[in-house]
């Protein structure tokens, strides 16, 4: 097939990290969610799957971990219906179309939907088929760890281990590597780089994706994608299984029907897409994991998230037309981090001299936020405990509000932004875009500025600058604050 002129975008479709509590919330009030969603629904009934509309347009949607504990069917639903409403609302606000489509990992299963390969009723057909292989299949027990190091030195690591459960499941940058394997055994590597001084990350995943484990789960899914009529792409697509373009039916089958067992080449499709001339590059799905990752690893390229963070109908439809827009530094952000806490891994140019990439997340607060590099698949390290209480310091009545003053100051220098948009009660992650990497080390900060005690605690539990100072203030705050 022709591929399309590389001045259009390309349209990115993350995997299992691209969801957000009620991504829709804001652009959905007052008015109806796009089509495609409630189609997601109606379909997903057909095929015994859940409904997913409420985990988009509910402002109290239940949170990633809690999905990933109780329900990872809808929550990869709600994933794949986020995606194809980016898209539909990327053509419906500033017609905004793709001209080459990119999934990473669960992603291509909307991306071959976007790209006309599946029809709507058989990708949602898919998806639920999908999840269903993974609980029937036995031996899938296992995660995924993401090591800040090189391909080369990754190989290195894992091969020194002599661990057939073992393998590397996605290449995502030049020092970005996820290994997937039993918990035991990730257990080992995550020790091993420890002593070898390479920051290992351990991943909010269900599943050791990408692993020859996974091969039972492979063999019944087969059976389903059989069942489904698969065509050749009518948009332009490369995929970073198969390593190439996406040609015909049978390229989309053999997505289909391997990619739970192979490697995702995420880098490399970046790589060769970007030497055909790609620049424009938007993350369809909440989140901005692999826009960072574009950032991180590709020179001069223009990017956009319209689902960072949880926005307004007007200031999503802002960011599509500040993406489309053609004027040459247009609200210019940094492709490298500034960001001095360790991300899940470290792209290439982390440490470099950054280089100012075309970004259109258009509010200026987020123009002006240092962008760190995500790990697909996940956004923060797992807790496997529960949080340990504390018990409230003897001055427990520490004055909660003075705290919040200073927290807003503390966060406002850290990430860059102006502080009046720290409301005590908003969402640092849904509506600011402050993931949860970053809220933990500001964490850190706030426990070392007022030389608190540490405390296993889970930073989904505490999403606003009221709450965190709440528990600041039972761990001793108010006795020290100055």
């Amino acid at each position: 097939m022709s591929h399309s002129s590389s001045a259009e975008p390309v349209f990115l479709f993350p995997g299992q990290g691209g969801y957000l509590p009620g991504c829709l919330s804001r652009v959905c009030a007052g008015r109806a969610l796009p089509a495609v969603v409630g189609q997601v629904d109606a379909l997903s009934l057909r095929y015994g799957g859940p409904t997913i509309s409420g985990l988009l347009e509910g402002a109290d949607a239940p949170s990633l971990d809690t999905l990933l504990a109780s329900d990872v069917p809808a929550l990869s639903l709600a994933i794949f219906a986020t995606e194809l409403a980016v898209r539909d609302l990327a053509r419906d606000l500033a017609s905004v179309t793709p001209g080459l489509v990119i999934g990473h990992s669960f992603g291509e299963f909307a991306a071959l939907t976007a790209a006309g390969a599946l029809d709507l009723a058989d990708g949602v057909r898919l998806v639920i088929a999908r999840d269903r292989a993974l609980r029937a299949a036995g031996d899938t027990e296992g995660g995924m760890v993401a090591l800040r190091v090189g391909r080369q030195r990754a190989d290195a690591v894992v091969g020194s281990l002599a661990d057939r459960g073992l393998a590397v499941a996605a290449h995502n940058g030049y020092d970005q590597v996820v290994v997937s394997g039993p918990h035991e055994s990730l257990d080992r590597l995550t020790a091993l780089a420890g002593l070898l001084g390479i920051e290992a990350t351990r991943l909010r995943v269900p599943y050791p994706f990408h692993n020859r484990l996974l091969g039972e789960a492979n063999r019944l899914f087969e059976a389903d994608v059989a069942g489904v009529r698969v065509r050749a792409p009518r948009v332009p697509m490369y995929s970073p299984v198969l390593g190439r373009h996406v040609e015909s039916e049978q390229d989309g089958r053999e997505i289909l029907t391997s990619h739970l067992e192979r490697e995702v080449g995420f880098l490399p499709a970046l790589v060769s897409v970007r030497g055909d001339g790609f620049t424009h590059f938007l993350e369809c799905g909440a989140r901005c994991a692999l826009t960072d990752l574009v950032n991180a690893n590709l020179p001069g390229v223009r990017t956009a998230a319209p689902l960072r963070q949880r926005r307004t109908f007007d200031e999503l439809r802002g960011v599509f037309a500040a993406f489309s827009s053609t004027e040459a530094g247009t609200d210019a952000v940094p492709a490298a981090s500034s960001w001095t806490a360790a991300p899940p891994v470290v792209s290439a140019g982390t440490s470099a001299s950054p280089a100012a990439s075309s970004g259109t997340d258009v509010p200026p607060v987020e123009q002006a936020r240092p962008t760190a590099p995500r790990v697909e698949q996940a956004v923060a390290p797992v807790r496997t405990t529960e949080p340990t209480p504390v018990e409230p310091s003897p001055s427990g009545a520490g004055d909660v509000t003075g705290l919040v003053d200073e927290l807003r100051t503390l966060y406002a220098s850290a990430v860059g932004y102006p502080e009046e948009v720290f409301e005590a009660d908003i969402e640092l992650e849904a509506d600011l875009g402050i993931d949860s990497i970053r809220q933990t080390e500001l964490l850190q900060r706030a426990r070392q500025k007022y030389d608190l005690p540490e405390a296993d605690i889970r930073i989904t539990d505490y999403t606003t600058l009221e709450s965190i100072a709440g528990l600041l203030t039972e761990l001793g705050a108010g006795r020290v604050r100055a």
